[in-house]
C-alpha cells in the first residue's frame, strides 16, 4: 500500500511538472515567442548611486538632503547549458500596496521561472536590455519576458526602484512624488554604471555585454521615465513639473534632454505622462528622441489614458521610427507577469496583474513575440525580421489567408509567401485577431506635415 502511494505521489509530481511545463508558453503562441536555445542563468546586485537628492528630506532652507540610492538589479543572460531540472527558480518579490487594503510587509509573491541563479555566463558579447517597472511594482514582475529574451542572446536587466508605500512616505503625493523624480535618474544611473563596469576589466556578466547596443523598456511610470532617458526632457511648464523644485530635476528638464549613450531601441508599454492634465512634455522635446521605438497598448487604458495620452506621445515622437501595438479591449496591464497562483482568487490583485477580456499567456506570448522581432531588427540587425513587423493589414482581422474547398491550415505559422503571405506573419490561421500595428516613419511624418 505504502509503495503504491508513493508511485501515485510521484505521477502527481511528473504530471504537474509536465503541465507547468506546458504552460510556460500556450500552444497558440505566435512563431518567435518560443524561447531561444541558450540556457538562462540570473543574478541579483546592488547598485548604490552614492549622492541623489532625497525628494522625502527637505533641508529646510530650499533645498534637499543627499543620500545614497540604493538600487537592486535583477540580470538575466545567456548560461552555460545545465540538465533542465536545474534550470528552475522561483522568483519573490514584497506583495504590493493595493488601494484601500492595509499592507503586509511580510507578505511576499512568487514567480515560478526557468533560469539557473549563479551560472555561467557563455563567452560572447551580447545585446542589454534595461526593463524599469511601472509604479508599485517590481523587477522580478518582468521574469518571464527576461528569460524569453535571455534565452535569445540578450543581457537583461530589471531595476528595483523601490516604490515606497504612501503609509511609508507619509502621503501617496510623497510616494509619488519620489517616482516623478527618480524614475529616469535611476535609469540614467544603472545604464552609465553597467557600461562603466562593462569597459573597466570587465568580469563575469559584465564582461558578456555590448554596452553600446542598449534597449531600454520602460512600463507606465517606467515608460514615462524611459521617454526622458532617450532624450525628451520634462516641460517646465507642466503642473506637475512646475510643483517640483528644479533641484530635482537637473538633468531631466527640457534643455537638457540628451539620450542615454548607446540607446539604439526604445519600447514602451503603456507610457504615463501625456494625458493632458498631467502631460510631462512639449512636442518639441518629443520631437527630440531619435531611437527607434516600439509603443504597446490597451486601447482601453484608464491608466495612461490611451488616446489623448498614449497616442498622442506616439504621435509627436516625430524623430524616430516607430510602431505602435494596440491590444483592442485591454487596459493597462499589458506588460508584467500575470498575477501569482497564490492570489489568483484575490480580486484586487486580479486587477493590478491582469486583464478582464484578454489571457495574460496571450499577452505575454505576442509582446515576446514583437519585442523579439523589433530587438532583432535593431540591436542584432537582422533584416528578415522587418517583415513581422511591416505587416500586410494594421488591423489584424483584416488579414487574408484563403483556403481550398476541404483544405485545413492546422497549425501552420504565416510566412511571407504562400497562402497566408496577406495575414501576420508568424501567426496561426484565425488567431490574429483583436490587435493592430502601425508604423510611423520620420519620412510620413515630415510628408503628413508638407500636405
Amino acid at each position: 500500500m505504502r509503495s503504491q502511494v508513493v508511485r501515485l505521489l510521484l505521477l502527481s509530481v511528473l504530471l504537474h511538472a509536465s503541465t507547468a511545463a506546458q504552460a510556460e508558453l500556450p500552444v497558440d503562441a505566435p512563431e518567435l515567442a518560443t524561447r531561444g536555445a541558450a540556457a538562462v542563468g540570473t543574478q541579483s546586485i546592488t547598485l548604490i548611486d552614492p549622492d541623489r537628492p532625497d525628494v522625502l528630506r527637505p533641508d529646510g532652507v530650499g533645498g534637499f538632503h543627499r543620500h545614497a540610492r540604493t538600487l537592486p538589479i535583477e540580470i538575466w543572460y545567456p548560461a552555460v547549458s545545465a540538465p533542465k531540472r536545474a534550470q528552475r527558480i522561483t522568483y519573490t518579490m514584497p506583495a504590493p500596496f493595493l488601494g484601500g487594503r492595509k499592507s503586509d510587509p511580510a507578505q511576499r509573491l512568487s514567480f515560478a521561472g526557468q533560469a539557473m541563479r549563479g551560472a555561467k555566463p557563455v563567452a560572447g558579447h551580447f545585446p542589454l536590455i534595461v526593463l524599469s517597472h511601472g509604479y508599485n511594482n517590481r523587477a522580478v514582475g518582468f521574469s518571464e519576458l527576461a528569460e524569453n529574451l535571455a534565452s535569445k542572446g540578450y543581457v537583461v536587466i530589471a531595476i528595483e526602484h523601490g516604490d515606497l508605500d504612501p503609509a511609508i512616505a507619509g502621503s501617496r503625493r510623497a510616494s509619488f512624488s519620489q517616482v516623478l523624480v527618480d524614475r529616469s535618474a535611476d535609469q540614467r544611473f544603472v545604464i552609465a554604471e553597467v557600461r562603466r563596469r562593462a569597459a573597466a576589466a570587465p568580469r563575469g556578466v559584465f564582461a558578456t555585454i555590448a554596452a553600446d547596443d542598449i534597449a531600454l523598456v520602460g512600463y507606465s511610470m517606467g515608460g514615462y521615465g524611459a521617454i526622458a532617458s532617450a532624450g525628451a526632457g520634462y516641460d517646465p511648464k507642466s503642473p506637475l513639473m512646475a510643483m517640483l523644485p528644479k533641484a530635482l530635476m537637473a538633468g531631466s528638464m527640457e534643455g537638457d534632454d540628451q539620450p542615454v549613450p548607446g540607446l539604439k531601441a526604445l519600447i514602451l508599454f503603456g507610457p504615463w505622462g501625456g494625458s493632458p492634465a498631467t502631460r510631462m512634455w512639449s512636442p518639441a522635446a518629443l520631437g527630440r528622441i531619435s531611437a527607434p521605438a516600439l509603443v504597446i497598448d490597451g486601447d482601453h487604458d484608464d491608466i495612461a489614458d490611451y488616446a489623448n495620452g498614449v497616442q498622442w506621445l506616439f504621435g509627436r515622437m516625430v524623430q524616430s521610427d516607430r510602431y505602435f501595438l494596440t491590444y483592442r479591449e485591454a487596459r493597462h496591464n499589458i506588460a508584467m507577469n500575470a498575477a501569482p497562483a497564490s492570489v489568483a482568487d484575490d480580486y484586487l490583485y486580479i486587477d493590478k496583474f491582469n486583464e478582464p477580456v484578454w489571457r495574460k499567456d496571450r499577452i505575454l506570448a505576442i509582446n515576446a513575440h514583437m519585442i523579439t522581432a523589433f530587438l532583432d531588427l535593431h540591436l542584432k540587425r537582422i533584416s528578415d525580421r522587418a517583415s513581422y513587423l511591416n505587416v500586410p493589414t494594421p488591423a489584424a482581422d483584416a488579414g487574408s489567408w484563403p483556403l481550398a474547398e476541404g483544405e485545413v491550415s492546422g497549425a501552420q505559422l504565416a510566412q511571407r509567401t504562400g497562402a497566408g503571405a496577406n495575414y501576420w506573419r508568424g501567426f496561426q490561421r484565425r488567431w490574429a485577431l483583436g490587435l493592430e500595428l502601425v508604423h510611423r516613419s520620420p519620412a510620413d511624418d515630415k510628408a503628413a506635415d508638407t500636405r
